[in-house]
């Protein structure tokens, strides 16, 4: 296999739109959607709507196949929730290479982005089970997914980002995200071997959630899969609460709400159960890390700093947080 390198595409409206037309005959109105590191159009046409996704050349066709299988299959394992569909070319082929990025059609799902919605307790229960069901579906997934452990957003590999620490600007946020690392490293990172391996979505976080238009109670989608491993299986709770709790007052309840909803459709080992919080602050730390890391690389893209000041209030609040169960 060649060297990949991590490169994001970087292709204007108009060339998007002429890969649209060439590969599958649609044509409509181009719309780019935010992205951290590939670039997604929203295509609407007069009929339906659209996603064109087109790939960072650091993703390989079979961790992008493995997605495609994997939307397959919970067309049929969860039929009763809308989960994107991959729409083949006019070859009848479900991914193309364009100048060396692998380029994709999907589906596009109605909803409101979480972030834009204020959150309420039944939203936050709906946030929990649509998790659990998206891990209930898994158990029956044939696919060879990727375990990526070197990835540093695999949050089984935290402690991998711990070198771009120097990144963060802030003085405060680095000494209290040492603190945090001094605490897994003596008491969570030994019992991580020992928990239930799975397929995880990997980042199910606040911009990948979407609200019925039309009840702010419902959670009616989850999206964009580009995360999609083999790991430690409270990872996904524990990423999902970390970006649900995010400038969220009570985030007691929240979270309770949150759990209480993803157990009535999977439920949890109490060992796992013993780490949950741990990895919520876990995951907030890589995420201000890696998005420090990658602000420098980047200085023109303003999305991917979008998170940090609610990131970095939610880890100060976690540091003294006694969560306490409904």
């Amino acid at each position: 296999m060649s060297e990949l390198t991590d490169e994001v595409p970087c292709f204007d409206k108009k060339k998007a739109a002429d890969v649209a037309l060439g590969l599958y005959g649609i044509k409509g109105e181009m719309i780019p959607l935010n992205s951290f590191e590939d670039q997604n159009f929203l295509i609407k046409t007069t009929a339906n709507k659209f996603v064109l996704k087109i790939a960072n050349k650091r993703w390989t066709e079979d961790e992008l196949n493995v997605q495609n299988l994997l939307f397959d299959h919970l067309q049929i394992s969860a039929p009763e929730v809308p989960w994107p569909q991959v729409i083949r070319s006019k070859n009848g082929e479900a991914m193309t290479n364009i100048d060396g990025f692998s380029v994709r059609l999907l589906t596009f799902l109605e909803g409101t982005i979480l972030a834009d919605v204020e959150q309420n307790s039944a939203l936050n229960k709906s946030i929990g089970e649509m998790l659990g069901q998206f891990s209930k579906a898994v158990q029956s997934f044939p696919g060879t997914v990727p375990s990526r452990p070197n990835d540093y957003w695999n949050l089984d590999n935290v402690i991998a980002c711990k070198v771009f620490i120097q990144d963060v600007d802030d003085e405060e946020t680095r000494m209290r995200i040492d603190r945090y690392y001094a605490h897994y490293e003596q008491h969570v990172l030994p019992k991580i071997d020992d928990l239930k391996k799975a397929t995880i979505h990997g980042d199910a976080n606040e911009q990948n959630l979407l609200v019925d238009k039309n009840d702010s109670t419902k959670i009616v989608g989850l999206i964009d899969f580009g995360d999609l491993q083999r790991a430690t299986h409270i990872n996904d709770l524990a990423i999902l609460i970390a970006y649900s709790l995010l400038d969220v007052a009570d985030i007691d309840s929240a979270a309770n709400e949150i759990i209480n909803g993803y157990k009535e459709e999977f439920p949890i080992e109490e060992k796992e159960f013993e780490v949950l919080f741990d990895l919520v602050a876990m995951r907030l730390i890589s995420s201000i890390i890696l998005s420090s890391k990658r602000a420098k690389e980047f200085p023109e893209n303003l999305y991917i700093l979008a998170s940090q000041k609610p990131a970095k209030e939610l880890l100060e609040k976690m540091e003294t947080w006694e969560f306490k169960r409904a």
